[in-house]
């Protein structure tokens, strides 16, 4: 069945944010308390989520990847969020991969790796020159996905509270050339 990636579209939103649920409970268990997890609902955000599809107010890129007319995975990419080293003006032209969640029954699939290029590659043609991304330190199996995929620990840290939990990221970076050299996974086709 062939997988495409296209915009979200407000239709998507609960399709979206399933994924997002699936995912975090079966990305973050043993990592984010869970009770935290047991309170994720997939129900409870879509409305919101169309709606800022619809209109779409950050200049952000909303993609999805779309199988047999099911949404497994999505990406969020543009600018990099605010930062102080961004007041400082010190990180002119970087963008962000701000979210890429792939539903459990299609990990290992070549789903996230397609929605990563696609991202990568359109904030490489909007002209941004270095892309950034966090991550959780405990995730491991995503660390090793990112630095497949060229991307390096920069240093930077910061530290996330959720469900009681202090959890630490890290700051991953890459050049922003665009990624097509890389071979595509199968039956793979973007649609942006």
């Amino acid at each position: 069945m062939q997988l495409t990636v296209r915009e979200a579209v407000a239709a998507d939103a609960a399709q979206v944010v399933r994924v997002r649920t699936d995912a975090w409970r079966a990305a973050y268990a043993g990592v984010i308390p869970p009770a935290y997890l047991d309170e994720l609902d997939a129900t409870a955000a879509p409305a919101r989520l169309a709606e800022y599809l619809r209109c779409r107010p950050d200049g952000r890129r909303y993609l999805v990847a779309e199988q047999g007319g099911l949404v497994t995975g999505f990406v969020i990419a543009g600018t990099e969020r605010p930062s102080i080293e961004s007041a400082r003006g010190e990180r002119r032209g970087f963008g962000e991969v701000h979210a890429l969640y792939v539903h459990p029954d299609a990990w290992f699939t070549g789903t996230g790796a397609t929605l990563l290029r696609t991202a990568t590659d359109a904030l490489a043609d909007a002209g941004h020159h270095t892309l950034s991304l966090w991550v959780l330190e405990r995730n491991e199996q995503a660390r090793r996905f990112y630095e497949r995929h060229g991307w390096r620990p920069d240093g930077a840290r910061d530290e996330l509270l959720l469900g009681g939990a202090l959890l630490q990221e890290l700051r991953y970076t890459r050049p922003a050339r665009r990624l097509s050299e890389l071979p595509r996974a199968r039956g793979a086709r973007a649609a942006v």
